[in-house]
């Protein structure tokens, strides 16, 4: 007979007490990017001055002002121009230089020389302004002048009427030739022949009155 092996146990496999070896850990130091070792390629971050050059919006750059804008026969509704001429035309706004203003009409004008010719403009903002045969509702000028024309209400340094009519004018000196008209005149000086509905103490007192009646009013 044989003799068995060193195990009591018969079941039991010579292989089962070879002792069993630990699984060893390996571990992988990853390397920073850009650093030496490291197989992944270095990421270069861009300089801030270059970010503010993409990101930056482009400078738009206004069109040049042109020297001559001529309305004739139609409409524009803003004119920008060292030189604006309208004739039988008209213009909402009208920023400019020197106006010219032949049977048309001007919404707005603000320039440094207001011309208007068998024409209306309401309101005008200029050093000079010069109407013949036509009306300015509002004018507020340097100087004025107005001739076989109407202005509803002017403000200005030194106005000029000439068979005219002025319903309101408020100015340092006036001056009237061959017979004008106005409602109500202010002014440190008026020369000329004129009629008028109210001067400076008229309209101080028509103004006092009509505050009294305001305050009564207010009061019931």
């Amino acid at each position: 007979m044989t003799d068995p092996t060193a195990s009591d146990d018969p079941t039991e496999s010579p292989t089962a007490k070879t002792p069993r070896s630990k699984p060893t850990a390996t571990r992988t130091r990853t390397a920073k990017p850009g650093s030496a070792g490291s197989a992944e390629p270095a990421v270069t971050e861009p300089a801030p001055d270059a970010l503010a050059t993409e990101t930056a919006h482009p400078v738009v750059v206004p069109p040049p002002i042109p020297e001559n804008v001529t309305i004739t026969n139609g409409g524009l509704d803003l004119a920008q121009a060292t030189n604006v001429s309208v004739t039988q035309g008209g213009i909402s706004r009208v920023e400019a230089t020197s106006v010219d203003v032949r049977q048309g009409g001007i919404a707005r004008a603000d320039a440094r020389d207001v011309t208007v010719t068998m024409g209306g403009i309401a309101v005008a903002r200029a050093d000079q302004v010069t109407t013949e045969m036509g009306g300015i509702g509002l004018s507020v000028a340097g100087e004025a002048r107005v001739s076989q024309s109407f202005v509803r209400t002017m403000f200005a340094k030194d106005v000029q009427v000439d068979q005219g009519a002025v319903w309101s004018l408020a100015a340092g000196r006036v001056t009237f030739k061959r017979r004008g008209f106005a409602g109500v005149v202010i002014a440190g000086r008026v020369d000329g022949d004129v009629r008028t509905l109210l001067d400076w103490r008229g309209a101080l007192a028509v103004g006092g009155v009509a505050a009294v009646l305001l305050a009564i009013a207010r009061r019931r």
